[in-house]
């Protein structure tokens, strides 16, 4: 009995489309299974922040976060978001830490809708582009 040698480039061809197809559609089920809260978050997060091609996120990461893995006093209590009574509304989403100038909370609008997120106070406005 002779073994026949295994074809990788068809087998490639097959197997790497169908684990690419996998895992989008594991992204794509995890998405919609969101809260409309964590999904406001997220829309926050990723826009964009003042400082060029960074989002939210990744600008927090570079100050505040930052900071604290510095030694400096810094307490963050995270990212809130309050769904509103009215489907479809845009939500309120919070990110609240405090340092030693005191307690900072930045807050924005997420319309889920329009996929937009816009800057309510000074201390949001600080951290995104707008």
């Amino acid at each position: 009995m002779t073994r026949k040698p295994l074809d990788w480039p068809k087998l490639v061809f097959v197997l790497v489309p169908l684990v690419i197809v996998i895992v989008d559609a594991a992204v794509l089920v995890g998405e919609r299974v969101q809260s409309d809260s964590e999904k406001a978050i997220r829309l926050v997060k990723e826009s964009n922040s003042r400082k060029e091609n960074f989002t939210v996120q990744q600008f927090l990461y570079t100050t505040v976060y930052h900071r604290k893995a510095s030694g400096e006093q810094v307490t963050i209590a995270g990212w809130r978001a309050a769904p509103s009574e009215d489907p479809g509304a845009p939500i309120t989403v919070e990110f609240i830490y405090a340092d030693s100038t005191g307690s900072h909370v930045a807050i924005w609008e997420a319309d889920l809708k329009d996929g937009k997120a816009a800057p309510k106070n000074d201390t949001a406005l600080d951290l995104s582009w707008r």
